[in-house]
């Protein structure tokens, strides 16, 4: 239905670009810089514009609009708030990264992103399909990274207050300031609400992340990124702790090559005050990559990175870590109007041994106004600490690790046409399908009384496929409207049935107005998550649902503006599979700029 309004709608050339403007900067797609309009690899990104425009408050608000996504928030009690699956994949198949360094803490061997503070984001870069070849473990959905700002040229301080339903409270401070050859921003982010459930939900949580950038010289570039967050939920004795450090060194010692130095920690503590759980993960990494224009036409691109990961379990009494060297290597070809990408990586690990991952895309401008895309590529997991050497009760089960796990590993495929109908409308197509194979499952022995026993075994294969639909416009200077559909099939191949909790159909639709004689502007959304099993015997199916949303924010001063968001106008609550969904939810507050 948008769809036709949008084509009967007029269009004039001379105003400025829709939302899906082809000039956003991406990185990761290819470790290069790129135009979003000019990158040979299918990406997406979301700019500081858009989530400050729409009031977004989390990471995964902002997910929740694009396509082949899909957030489930019904993890709330463990203190995630939504896992997210790209193209129909479980959360453990998504790498999610922090400028590159790839982050911790969630339930079920996902990240909770919102441990991630809105206000410290310059943008969101997403890549769908398997892309172990340039990023390794964990790439076999696609990879979401999270650009963080960087130091301002003058004196800066913003800060917000929010407050609504669920007895939420969001604050926001970040300061920043730059002069000649240093600079630095400092943000703390303050969070609490009761949840759903008041008896077991209410938590608060304090992020603090920080950049220092130093220019070196004309050649040379420091950057230093900080971060801690304590989660606390108060009704479990619950508590989340997480603290990083990231460091990068760009050196470009001539027009045509640059080389990267990459170094980081990650540290993630979860205890309960029973000590029942008790854990500590820890990451290091180190990454040294060099890229660098041969003969005009070929980019290459080589790295070599270091990772080593390691559990210190009290709870299970489980010391263990595991080391992974990587080396990868990456070709841009431009034969314009066709460009050609080809890469591959090696990752050898101690155990489990070594994993080649290649993969190869394809550009093709066929004219100003139509773009074809194509990628084929493997990917991997590897399998986690806990499943490899821990030994631990779940219940009535006796959880038995496993040393001979192999990796999960990917095939995927992708194909897609954007076309610019006129300068300020834009539509996008695209086919994906993923072949899963050594999926890690549990098999369980009952005999007897329990405890009974709990193997992890590579024993799943499966299969998930669709179409992904986008469509932008900008209307006029003051309106404009997007939307987006994905069609999702799955089958898990050992039992012929669809994987459970994969809605065969998602769409969201948007339309954004402004005011500019009263300085305000507005934004209706609109969400429908389709059918989608709640079992793996597919003998349960729940029902669909749509969620509509509001907001509105108005600018009193140049520096001052007042915001409102209503999620959920029409009240959908005890919906099975969405823990998070239960009745309206309303946020107000204050930003203030200098």
């Amino acid at each position: 239905m948008l769809a036709v309004l949008l084509a009967a709608l007029p269009v004039r050339d001379a105003l400025p670009e829709s939302r899906a403007t082809v000039d956003k900067i991406v990185v990761s797609a290819t470790k290069t810089p790129h135009t979003l309009g000019d990158v040979p690899v299918a990406a997406e990104v979301i700019t500081r514009e858009e989530l400050l425009e729409e009031n977004v408050q989390t990471v995964q608000q902002a997910l929740e609009k694009v396509t082949g996504i899909a957030v489930e928030a019904n993890t709330g009690s463990w203190g995630n708030k939504g896992n997210v699956m790209i193209h129909g994949l479980d959360a453990r198949h998504t790498l999610v990264l922090i400028d590159g360094q790839r982050i911790l803490g969630g339930h079920q061997n996902a990240v909770d992103f919102q441990q991630i503070s809105i206000e410290m984001i310059e943008r969101i870069e997403i890549l769908k399909g398997p892309s172990s070849a340039l990023y390794g473990s964990d790439a076999m959905g696609g990879v979401i990274n999270i650009i963080t700002r960087g130091a301002p040229d003058k004196p800066e301080f913003s800060g917000s207050l929010a407050m609504g339903t669920r007895s939420t409270t969001i604050g926001n401070v970040s300061a920043g300031a730059g002069s000649g050859k240093v600079g630095g921003r400092v943000n703390y982010t303050y969070r609490e609400s009761e949840g759903v459930d008041k008896e077991v939900d209410p938590y608060h949580e304090h992020i603090l992340q920080g950049t220092l950038s130093f220019d070196l010289s004309d050649k040379m570039e420091l950057d230093i990124k900080p971060y801690y967050s304590y989660h606390d939920m108060e009704k479990q004795d619950r508590y989340q702790e997480r603290y990083g450090f990231n460091a990068f060194f760009k050196w470009q010692p001539d027009e045509y090559s640059t080389a990267r130095i990459r170094g980081s920690l990650f540290d993630y503590h979860h205890w309960t005050e029973d000590r029942g759980t008790d854990y500590v993960l820890d990451d290091y990494e180190l990454e040294i990559g060099y890229s660098r224009l041969l003969f005009e036409k070929h980019l290459v691109s080589a790295g070599y990175e270091f990772w080593q990961e390691e559990r210190d379990d009290e709870s299970k009494s489980l010391f263990v870590d595991q080391n992974l060297h990587s080396f990868y290597l990456q070709d841009e070809i431009d034969l314009s109007p066709v460009v050609l990408v080809l890469g591959a990586r090696l990752d050898a690990h101690e155990s489990w041994g070594e994993e080649i991952s290649p993969k190869a895309s394809l550009m093709y401008k066929a004219s100003n106004e139509l773009t074809f895309r194509a990628s084929v590529g493997t990917a991997f997991k590897a399998p986690s600490l806990l499943k490899l050497y821990g030994d631990w009760m779940m219940g009535p089960y006796m959880v038995h690790a496993n040393p001979d796990l192999k990796p999960e590993k990917s095939l995927g495929y992708q194909a897609g046409a954007e076309y610019a109908f006129s300068k300020n409308v834009t539509g996008k197509v695209s086919l994906f399908r993923n072949e899963l194979e050594d999926l890690i499952d549990t098999r369980v022995v009952r005999v007897g009384p329990p405890p009974w026993d709990m193997y992890y075994e590579n024993v799943d294969e499966a299969m998930t496929q669709g179409v992904e639909v986008n469509l932008n416009a900008h209307l006029n200077s003051n309106i404009s409207a997007r939307a987006g559909y994905t069609l999702l099939d799955t089958e898990n191949k050992l039992t012929g049935k669809e994987l459970a909790h994969r809605p065969d159909h998602k769409f969201f639709a948007a339309m954004d107005f402004k005011i500019p004689t009263a300085d305000i502007r507005m934004c209706i959304e609109s969400l429908y998550t389709g059918e989608r099993w709640d079992n793996a015997e597919n003998t349960v199916r729940l029902d669909d649902f749509w969620i509509w949303s509001v907001s509105a924010a108005k600018e009193f001063s140049e520096h001052t503006e007042v915001f409102v968001k209503v999620n959920n106008i029409f009240d959908e609550k005890d919906i099975e599979d969405e823990y998070d969904i239960d009745g309206v939810e309303l946020l107000a507050g204050v930003r203030v700029n200098l």
